[in-house]
Protein backbone atom coordinates (compact mmCIF):
# COMPACT_ATOMS: atom_id res chain seq x y z
CA UNK A 1 0.00 0.00 0.00
CA UNK A 2 1.49 3.59 -1.29
CA UNK A 3 2.32 5.46 1.52
CA UNK A 4 0.70 8.47 2.77
CA UNK A 5 1.69 11.24 4.60
CA UNK A 6 -0.73 12.51 7.78
CA UNK A 7 -1.13 16.03 8.88
CA UNK A 8 -2.37 16.78 12.31
CA UNK A 9 -4.57 20.07 11.14
CA UNK A 10 -3.59 23.25 13.36
CA UNK A 11 -1.84 20.46 15.91
CA UNK A 12 -4.08 17.65 17.17
CA UNK A 13 -6.85 20.05 17.03
CA UNK A 14 -9.90 17.32 17.20
CA UNK A 15 -8.13 17.31 20.79
CA UNK A 16 -6.46 19.99 21.71
CA UNK A 17 -6.93 24.05 21.01
CA UNK A 18 -6.25 24.83 17.19
CA UNK A 19 -2.67 26.47 16.70
CA UNK A 20 -1.34 25.78 20.15
CA UNK A 21 1.57 24.19 21.69
CA UNK A 22 -0.41 21.52 23.42
CA UNK A 23 -2.33 20.43 19.55
CA UNK A 24 1.26 20.30 18.32
CA UNK A 25 2.95 17.93 21.09
CA UNK A 26 0.12 15.60 20.58
CA UNK A 27 0.51 15.40 17.37
CA UNK A 28 4.21 14.79 17.79
CA UNK A 29 3.13 11.94 20.35
CA UNK A 30 1.33 10.44 17.64
CA UNK A 31 4.32 10.71 15.31
CA UNK A 32 2.49 12.62 12.10
CA UNK A 33 2.88 15.89 10.48
CA UNK A 34 2.20 19.06 11.77
CA UNK A 35 -0.44 21.40 9.78
CA UNK A 36 -0.41 25.32 10.87
CA UNK A 37 -1.26 28.61 9.88
CA UNK A 38 1.09 31.64 10.04
CA UNK A 39 0.25 34.95 10.03
CA UNK A 40 2.11 37.85 9.99
CA UNK A 41 1.78 41.35 12.57
CA UNK A 42 2.10 44.80 11.67
CA UNK A 43 5.82 45.03 13.06
CA UNK A 44 6.86 42.04 11.03
CA UNK A 45 6.51 39.23 13.71
CA UNK A 46 5.44 35.95 12.29
CA UNK A 47 2.94 33.94 14.86
CA UNK A 48 0.81 30.49 14.65
CA UNK A 49 -2.99 31.72 14.08
CA UNK A 50 -5.64 30.99 11.86
CA UNK A 51 -8.03 33.30 11.18
CA UNK A 52 -7.25 36.94 9.57
CA UNK A 53 -9.28 38.41 12.84
CA UNK A 54 -8.87 37.75 16.70
CA UNK A 55 -12.32 37.15 17.71
CA UNK A 56 -12.84 33.93 17.52
CA UNK A 57 -10.44 33.34 20.14
CA UNK A 58 -9.83 35.96 21.85
CA UNK A 59 -12.91 38.00 22.13
CA UNK A 60 -11.15 41.13 20.84
CA UNK A 61 -12.25 43.02 17.70
CA UNK A 62 -9.10 43.48 15.65
CA UNK A 63 -7.29 42.34 12.56
CA UNK A 64 -3.64 40.63 13.19
CA UNK A 65 -1.82 42.50 10.48
CA UNK A 66 -2.69 46.25 12.38
CA UNK A 67 -1.53 44.56 15.55
CA UNK A 68 1.92 44.23 16.73
CA UNK A 69 3.04 42.12 18.62
CA UNK A 70 4.06 43.25 21.41
CA UNK A 71 0.22 43.68 22.71
CA UNK A 72 -0.89 40.07 20.68
CA UNK A 73 1.74 38.06 23.32
CA UNK A 74 -0.48 39.86 26.22
CA UNK A 75 -3.87 38.07 24.93
CA UNK A 76 -5.16 34.80 26.00
CA UNK A 77 -6.84 32.31 23.36
CA UNK A 78 -9.76 30.12 23.83
CA UNK A 79 -12.64 28.31 22.87
CA UNK A 80 -15.68 29.23 24.87
CA UNK A 81 -17.87 25.70 24.55
CA UNK A 82 -14.92 23.47 24.57
CA UNK A 83 -13.04 22.73 27.58
CA UNK A 84 -9.20 23.15 25.90
CA UNK A 85 -8.20 25.92 28.49
CA UNK A 86 -6.55 29.11 27.93
CA UNK A 87 -3.10 29.27 25.63
CA UNK A 88 -0.89 31.95 24.42
CA UNK A 89 -0.50 32.50 20.62
CA UNK A 90 2.70 30.88 19.22
CA UNK A 91 5.45 32.94 17.74
CA UNK A 92 6.70 30.74 14.17
CA UNK A 93 9.89 30.39 14.59
CA UNK A 94 9.97 28.56 18.07
CA UNK A 95 7.26 26.04 16.26
CA UNK A 96 9.36 25.67 13.69
CA UNK A 97 12.88 25.49 14.98
CA UNK A 98 10.81 22.64 17.65
CA UNK A 99 10.12 20.93 14.73
CA UNK A 100 13.21 20.95 12.78
CA UNK A 101 14.64 19.59 15.83
CA UNK A 102 11.96 16.81 16.42
CA UNK A 103 12.15 16.02 12.80
CA UNK A 104 8.45 16.81 12.42
CA UNK A 105 7.38 17.02 8.96
CA UNK A 106 5.66 20.37 8.50
CA UNK A 107 3.00 22.32 6.23
CA UNK A 108 3.38 25.59 6.48
CA UNK A 109 -0.02 27.88 5.58
CA UNK A 110 0.51 30.79 4.62
CA UNK A 111 -2.18 33.30 5.58
CA UNK A 112 -3.41 36.86 4.25
CA UNK A 113 -1.17 38.79 6.20
CA UNK A 114 2.08 37.54 4.99
CA UNK A 115 1.43 38.40 1.53
CA UNK A 116 0.21 42.11 2.75
CA UNK A 117 3.39 42.67 4.36
CA UNK A 118 5.76 44.18 2.57
CA UNK A 119 8.68 42.01 4.54
CA UNK A 120 6.29 39.15 4.80
CA UNK A 121 7.63 36.51 2.40
CA UNK A 122 11.04 37.34 2.98
CA UNK A 123 10.62 37.17 6.78
CA UNK A 124 9.14 33.32 6.58
CA UNK A 125 12.28 32.57 3.46
CA UNK A 126 14.45 33.41 6.67
CA UNK A 127 12.25 30.96 9.22
CA UNK A 128 13.22 28.06 6.64
CA UNK A 129 17.00 28.19 6.13
CA UNK A 130 18.51 25.15 7.76
CA UNK A 131 16.27 22.64 6.23
CA UNK A 132 13.70 20.53 7.76
CA UNK A 133 10.58 18.69 6.24
CA UNK A 134 8.80 21.90 5.23
CA UNK A 135 6.41 23.01 2.47
CA UNK A 136 4.25 25.72 2.26
CA UNK A 137 0.47 26.33 1.11
CA UNK A 138 -1.64 28.80 0.65
CA UNK A 139 -4.70 29.85 -1.29
CA UNK A 140 -2.61 33.22 -2.56
CA UNK A 141 -1.06 31.44 -5.52
CA UNK A 142 0.88 34.62 -6.49
CA UNK A 143 2.26 34.46 -2.73
CA UNK A 144 3.55 31.12 -3.55
CA UNK A 145 5.55 32.27 -6.47
CA UNK A 146 7.30 34.57 -4.30
CA UNK A 147 7.83 32.27 -1.94
CA UNK A 148 9.62 30.18 -4.80
CA UNK A 149 11.70 32.79 -5.62
CA UNK A 150 13.23 33.27 -2.60
CA UNK A 151 13.40 29.63 -1.84
CA UNK A 152 14.21 27.73 -5.03
CA UNK A 153 14.12 24.48 -3.53
CA UNK A 154 10.59 24.63 -1.05
CA UNK A 155 7.96 22.63 -1.99
CA UNK A 156 4.44 24.97 -2.52
CA UNK A 157 1.20 23.61 -2.81
CA UNK A 158 -1.87 25.59 -3.94
CA UNK A 159 -4.75 25.41 -2.00
CA UNK A 160 -7.64 24.96 -4.81
CA UNK A 161 -11.14 25.49 -3.24
CA UNK A 162 -13.35 26.64 -6.57
CA UNK A 163 -14.24 24.32 -9.45
CA UNK A 164 -12.75 27.19 -12.21
CA UNK A 165 -9.91 27.16 -11.04
CA UNK A 166 -9.04 23.67 -12.43
CA UNK A 167 -8.88 25.34 -15.48
CA UNK A 168 -6.15 27.49 -14.66
CA UNK A 169 -3.69 24.16 -13.35
CA UNK A 170 -1.66 23.45 -16.60
CA UNK A 171 -0.51 27.37 -15.96
CA UNK A 172 1.07 26.10 -12.51
CA UNK A 173 3.39 23.77 -13.62
CA UNK A 174 6.06 25.40 -11.42
CA UNK A 175 3.99 23.70 -8.50
CA UNK A 176 4.69 20.87 -6.35
CA UNK A 177 1.81 19.79 -4.82
CA UNK A 178 -2.23 20.38 -4.78
CA UNK A 179 -4.32 20.59 -1.68
CA UNK A 180 -8.42 20.81 -1.99
CA UNK A 181 -10.94 19.74 0.33
CA UNK A 182 -12.25 15.72 0.74
CA UNK A 183 -15.28 16.95 -1.80
CA UNK A 184 -13.11 17.30 -4.39
CA UNK A 185 -11.82 13.64 -4.17
CA UNK A 186 -13.78 12.60 -7.26
CA UNK A 187 -12.19 11.05 -10.72
CA UNK A 188 -13.48 14.71 -12.69
CA UNK A 189 -11.03 16.73 -10.07
CA UNK A 190 -8.35 14.15 -9.70
CA UNK A 191 -7.48 12.73 -13.25
CA UNK A 192 -6.31 16.61 -14.55
CA UNK A 193 -3.94 16.94 -11.86
CA UNK A 194 -2.79 13.03 -12.00
CA UNK A 195 -2.23 14.17 -16.20
CA UNK A 196 -0.29 16.67 -14.55
CA UNK A 197 1.91 14.45 -12.61
CA UNK A 198 1.21 15.99 -9.65
CA UNK A 199 0.22 14.92 -6.33
CA UNK A 200 -2.32 15.87 -4.07
CA UNK A 201 -3.39 16.69 -0.22
CA UNK A 202 -6.88 16.76 0.94
CA UNK A 203 -7.83 18.25 3.91
CA UNK A 204 -11.08 18.19 6.13
CA UNK A 205 -10.90 14.15 6.11
CA UNK A 206 -12.44 12.71 9.38
CA UNK A 207 -11.30 9.21 9.39
CA UNK A 208 -15.14 8.29 8.47
CA UNK A 209 -15.30 8.82 4.88
CA UNK A 210 -15.40 5.71 2.37
CA UNK A 211 -12.89 6.98 -0.22
CA UNK A 212 -10.15 6.15 2.73
CA UNK A 213 -10.84 2.33 1.37
CA UNK A 214 -9.74 3.17 -1.93
CA UNK A 215 -7.51 6.23 -2.64
CA UNK A 216 -7.14 7.77 -5.61
CA UNK A 217 -3.32 7.14 -6.73
CA UNK A 218 -3.01 11.04 -6.81
CA UNK A 219 -3.48 11.49 -3.27
CA UNK A 220 0.24 10.93 -1.32
CA UNK A 221 -1.34 12.98 2.43
CA UNK A 222 -3.88 13.59 4.32
CA UNK A 223 -4.73 16.82 6.85
CA UNK A 224 -6.94 15.72 9.56
CA UNK A 225 -8.16 16.89 12.80
CA UNK A 226 -8.02 13.49 13.82
CA UNK A 227 -4.69 11.96 13.05
CA UNK A 228 -4.67 8.92 15.34
CA UNK A 229 -7.97 7.52 13.25
CA UNK A 230 -6.58 8.19 9.89
CA UNK A 231 -3.44 6.46 11.35
CA UNK A 232 -5.58 3.18 13.08
CA UNK A 233 -7.61 3.23 10.09
CA UNK A 234 -4.41 2.75 7.42
CA UNK A 235 -3.30 0.21 9.43
CA UNK A 236 -6.05 -1.56 9.84
CA UNK A 237 -6.59 -1.33 5.49
CA UNK A 238 -2.71 -2.31 5.47
CA UNK A 239 -3.59 -5.29 7.49
CA UNK A 240 -6.51 -6.15 5.23
CA UNK A 241 -4.75 -6.07 2.00
CA UNK A 242 -1.96 -8.48 3.18
CA UNK A 243 -4.83 -11.30 3.61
Amino acid sequence: MPEIGIYAHRGASGHALENTWHAFELAHQIQVGIELDVQMTRDGIAIVYHDDQLRRLTGLRADIQDMRYESLKLLTIRKKFRRFGRHSIPLAYEVIDWAKKKGIPLNIELKSSVAKHPDGPGIVSALLEGGGDIHLSSFDVELLAKMKHLQPHIETAWILKRAEQWSELENYQWLDYFHFHKRFHKPKWLEPIAKMDKPVRLYGVSGNERFLHALHPSVKGIITDYPARIKSLRKTIETELQH
